[in-house]
């Protein structure tokens, strides 16, 4: 199967909105820490999401047809739409809530069901591709790598808005270190970050054993065209390598001083590039089972 570009970067996109969002929900509202990137953090989700939108469009050779499959709700379109729908409603709720000064317990709850929603449409973005049709794509194995790179980028889109709000090159007061609080938010995310990246590892594991052991085997679709073919670049050096080893390298210095933050928008860089390699590898192992009827 040829790479469908425009859902490559509309589940990035999406990955990206919903880790920033359920990220900082659990960080600031759960945990009371950084309180201070609730608004930014919301603005990066909710375009993103919007961004990821727009790429799923192009996808259309008809947009208007779109407006047909949400007629029908069991359809990945329609879930799809509809949380994405939910989750943007949910972070413009938020917004307004923090505008407003509401109270701690009414932003706690509206964040922690746009992050539930956030949560709910990353899965779906990956379920929408398991069908058994597609010996690579008939596994929930998908949706959950999904889950695990949306956790990754999410930890490291938090981690740059971190390294912005507070200049390391300066001493704080006693009082300002008190109510932001940026050395434990950030040990914090970088222990996420880590959990996050361990879980991808095993995941990619599972997905690789999964291929190996598919029915209907076929060579377009083997682990061996991943681990020593022609795909072989695009998974170690984009998956393993952007996506896994670099990351887990930069987290000696992820929060050091005087680095401007430099290694945490690196890591950024380095898994943002790594999810469009694991999608493109997809589409590319996606062959149909068709040849054997």
């Amino acid at each position: 199967m040829n790479i469908q570009w425009p859902l490559v970067f509309f589940t990035l996109f999406i990955g990206l909105g919903c880790g920033t969002f359920a990220g900082s929900v659990i960080l600031t509202e759960w945990y009371g820490k950084a309180k201070q990137i609730r608004t930014i953090s919301s603005l990066i989700a909710i375009v993103s999401i919007g961004v990821g939108g727009v790429s799923s469009t192009l996808h259309l050779g008809h947009p208007e047809r779109m407006f047909g499959a949400l007629g029908h709700p069991t359809s990945g379109i329609f879930m799809e739409s509809a949380l994405s729908f939910l989750l943007g409603l949910a972070i413009i709720i938020y917004l307004l809530a923090l505008r407003r000064n509401a109270a701690a317990a009414t932003c706690k709850a509206i964040g922690t069901v746009g992050a539930v929603l956030a949560v709910g449409l990353t899965f779906v973005n990956g379920d929408a591709y398991v069908m058994a049709s597609i010996p690579a794509w008939n596994t929930w194995i998908l949706p959950a790598f999904y889950l695990t790179s949306a956790a990754v980028m999410g930890c490291f889109s938090i981690g740059v808005l971190l390294a912005h709000t507070v200049n390391y090159n300066t001493t704080m007061t006693a009082e300002t270190a008190a109510t932001t609080e940026p050395i434990a938010a950030s040990g914090m995310i970088k222990q996420a970050t880590l959990i996050a990246l361990a879980v991808q590892a095993v995941v990619l594991v599972a997905y690789l054993l999964h291929i190996a052991s598919a029915p209907y085997p076929d060579v377009t679709r083997s682990v061996t065209r991943v681990l020593a073919g022609n795909l072989a670049p695009l998974f170690w050096g984009g998956v393993v390598l952007l996506g896994l080893l670099v990351p887990t390298a930069l987290m000696t210095k992820f929060y050091t001083k005087n680095n401007e933050g430099f290694p945490v928008k690196l890591g950024l860089a380095a898994v943002l590039a790594a999810g469009v390699a694991f999608r493109a590898l997809m589409f590319l192992l996606g062959s149909s089972i068709k040849q054997f009827f």
